[in-house]
């Protein structure tokens, strides 16, 4: 089950994530090393550290840990790092009909490139042009399934912010009683997260 929410969104300095990949490494005896990717893109992990948190917000975490049963449910995060989709390409051209797309955002580095779906933006933030004119568009914000009619042969580009689904990683979730002031003690926590490539 997929909970269409955002963690809190207060993450302190020292918070780490991002993208991993794996790969199958096989060293021939002539010594070149073969590489394969296992995965066809990468999969998000995030250690998420909420510092000094005031009693709304410890509470926030609490319940939501609580509610999604640990790692039972997922949920949406704000990856401070990468959250942003800025006048994106579709990979496919305008038909001058109807379509429906998922939207993704491309990753290139030299002549190399991967394409990440995009299944979770935030909510009316995804603008479509097509040649560079605003058109209108219908998105499903919970799944980042758009649907347009651009003229045919058309470059159809978005632009917009996305979270990312992910779930806990642990089953045990600890505070740290590391700050007070005259209205009682500061907590903090440290959480750990992966992306629900299902969700």
């Amino acid at each position: 089950m997929f909970i269409e929410q955002r963690l809190l969104d207060c993450v302190s300095y020292g918070t780490a994530g991002g993208p991993t990949w794996l790969t199958r490494r096989v060293r021939l005896n002539s010594g070149i090393m073969r590489r394969n990717p296992r995965r066809s893109r990468p999969l998000y992990k995030y250690a998420v550290i909420f510092r000094n948190l005031e009693p709304d917000g410890h509470a926030e975490i609490i319940q939501a840990f609580n509610a999604c049963m640990g790692g039972v449910h997922s949920f949406r995060l704000k990856d401070w790092s990468d959250y942003q989709a800025d006048d994106e390409a579709f990979e496919a051209l305008g038909t001058g009909a109807e379509v429906s797309v998922q939207l993704s955002k491309l990753y290139s580095f030299g002549g190399e490139g991967i394409r990440r779906p995009i299944r979770k933006p935030v909510d009316g933030t995804v603008q479509l042009t097509a040649n560079n004119i605003a058109i209108p568009s219908t998105v499903d914000y919970t799944t980042g399934i758009v649907t347009f009619t651009a003229a045919e042969l058309a470059v159809v580009r978005w632009s917009g912010e996305f979270d990312v689904p992910v779930m806990f990683s642990d089953d045990e979730l600890q505070f740290s009683f590391d700050n007070r002031n005259a209205n009682g003690l500061f907590l903090t926590a440290d959480v750990q997260l992966e992306e629900d490539t299902a969700a």
